[in-house]
């Protein structure tokens, strides 16, 4: 269920990334589209309209081949002929500058709330190279859209690490296919003495096997010290100091590490607890 829950919050996502670069190629074709419309209203019908650039998140640069005459009047009702059927919450700022010693020359800004009268009308640029700059103006609804997305994000975030941590619980203890034990993070293989995480193998001596069977046995209750000692050595007529106990669960705590929510917990003087 977890990983189900992951895929679909990185589906919501993808869709907003693609949804952002679907808006940059549809605004870069009609951004290209008036400037082969300005260039057709000056008679020129055979230069290029070099490629449109993004000169920052918001901002893009019409360029031309040719250097050529702008009349504001043409400029003006071609942009808003062209910008009047896209969203009607975004305002833009159109602005031309001169290419030699960058100085802007002319600009106005329109939504579709503005009206069509715009300044400056029937005043010709001379003969010049010139590109046209048409700045998108984000409007506020836009802004509120990204902080009701923000929280939406964190509460996802926020399920799927707690159904992650639910879900890791409940498989705690069960068995899987090829008589594997579900131990955390771990298929632990008992007959073979095998732990296996992510892909990773990793193989238990004799002792650390009988070892975490024992503990297994009583998963987070404390297992004795005697009991320990006389199931792993003493049945087979070795004895041995306390301390080699000790030494052996440190191992066998290494081995486990890879998943941090095991512990084998010391019971001062009593014995040892496996806790998942």
């Amino acid at each position: 269920m977890n990983s189900r829950f992951f895929l679909l919050f990185l589906a919501f996502l993808g869709l907003s990334c693609s949804s952002s670069v679907d808006d940059d190629k549809h605004r870069i074709v009609q951004f290209r589209t008036i400037g082969h419309q300005l260039l057709l209203a000056c008679g020129d019908s055979t230069s290029r309209i070099l490629p449109v650039e993004k000169t920052n998140p918001n901002t893009y640069r019409i360029t031309f081949e040719q250097q050529f005459e702008i009349m504001p009047d043409s400029l003006a009702n071609i942009v808003i002929k062209n910008l009047k059927n896209s969203d009607p919450k975004i305002q833009y700022r159109v602005s031309v500058f001169t290419c030699n010693k960058p100085k802007m020359v002319y600009g106005f800004e329109w939504s579709s709330k503005s009206t069509d009268d715009i300044t400056c009308m029937g005043r010709k640029l001379p003969n010049n190279c010139y590109w046209v700059e048409i700045e998108v103006l984000e409007s506020n609804s836009s802004l509120s859209l990204f902080w009701i997305l923000i929280p939406l994000v964190l509460i996802g975030i926020g399920v799927f690490f707690m159904l992650r941590k639910k879900t890791k619980k409940e498989l705690s203890f069960t068995k899987n296919e090829g008589d594997s034990l579900r131990i955390g993070a771990f298929d632990y293989y008992q007959k073979t003495a095998v732990l296996v995480i992510e892909y990773q193998k990793i193989e238990l001596s004799d002792k650390e096997n009988k070892l975490l069977n024992l503990l297994l046995e009583k998963p987070n209750e404390t297992v004795s010290r005697e009991y320990l000692l006389k199931e792993i050595w003493e049945n087979e007529g070795v004895f041995v100091i306390s301390r080699n106990l000790d030494v052996l669960v440190s191992k066998l705590r290494k081995k486990l590490a890879a998943d941090p929510a095991i512990k084998i917990t010391n019971s001062h003087g009593k014995g040892y607890k496996l806790e998942v």
